[in-house]
């Protein structure tokens, strides 16, 4: 299928590597970037020999890198003011548990559940919906030169509607999250790892090759024992000490079956069977 706001490229080991490219635009995330988005996770989450999502930026038309810049605001400039009366619609739409009332919003809580991993390969600007997008992700590598900033405030004057704010209070704490919401202030690549927005920088001519091994890597394990993993670690996040440890135990109980067991023990690699999901044997 041919995509008009992404390059979508897909390999024998499972990995599937989307490009945002929209170069002109820094990628920015207009309605059919966006659309063409929720194709690629219909894709990836239907297909069982995908087993890793990779989200990364075309350079700009100049050669400098860019993740992406955030929602299209030519785009949203363009569209009309929402009455009030809409306003508290869309507030109450949200309130019952629908859809977020902002694509942006959807297709980042989307990659968040999804039970195959993600990775976001970041390298250039990485901002509002961009930086999203990225925190919705698995994992983040960045480049040494990753410009990383959550700019609606000092830009705009407000907070973006997809939820920056809370991503990175949980991502990098709370004192941190207001600090870089307050001021704009950006991020390089190695400061972003030091303080735990991302997990591993690398040089620019690295960075995607880095991504696309640690995706090899990761398609190498079970399915089934990727998600529940995924499951249980997002669970503790929101829940208790007692209530995630209940979680962890229940949800484990479908992997407990013998043949990890059998195939540590006779040194071959373990082989998991549909009858071997639900613990049997």
């Amino acid at each position: 299928m041919k995509y008009e706001c992404l390059i979508v490229e897909r390999f024998d080991d499972g990995t599937v590597v989307v490009t945002l490219n929209r170069p002109h635009r820094l990628n920015a995330m207009s309605d059919k970037l966006q659309d063409e988005l929720e194709q690629i996770l219909n894709l990836v989450e239907n297909d069982e020999d995908i087993r890793v999502l990779v989200i990364t930026g075309a350079p700009r038309p100049d050669g400098r890198p860019c993740f992406c810049a955030g929602e299209d605001l030519h785009e949203i400039s363009t569209r009309p003011e929402e009455s009030k009366q809409e306003q508290l619609e869309g507030m109450v739409h949200v309130s019952r548990g629908a859809s977020y009332g902002n694509k942006a919003a959807d297709l980042a809580r989307r990659i968040e559940r999804m039970a195959k991993p993600s990775i976001a390969a970041i390298d250039g600007v990485c901002t509002a919906a961009g930086l999203e997008l990225a925190l919705s992700c698995d994992l983040r590598l960045v480049s040494e030169t990753a410009w990383i900033a959550e700019l609606e405030m000092k830009n705009l004057g407000g907070v973006g509607a997809a939820g920056v704010p809370v991503r990175l209070a949980r991502a990098i704490g709370i004192a941190k999250a207001k600090e870089l919401v307050f001021t704009g202030d950006p991020l390089d690549g190695q400061q972003a790892v030091e303080i735990g927005l991302a997990n591993s920088v690398y040089p620019p001519d690295r960075l995607l090759n880095e991504a696309k091994a640690l995706a090899q890597k990761i398609g190498t394990r079970r399915a089934e024992g990727l998600a529940i993993a995924k499951a249980i670690i997002d669970y503790a996040a929101d829940q208790s000490l007692d209530e995630s440890l209940r979680f962890s135990y229940a949800a484990a109980l479908p992997l407990t079956g013998r043949e990890g067991a059998r195939a540590f023990v006779q040194k071959r690699p373990p082989s998991f069977t549909e009858s071997q999901v639900d613990g049997s044997s």
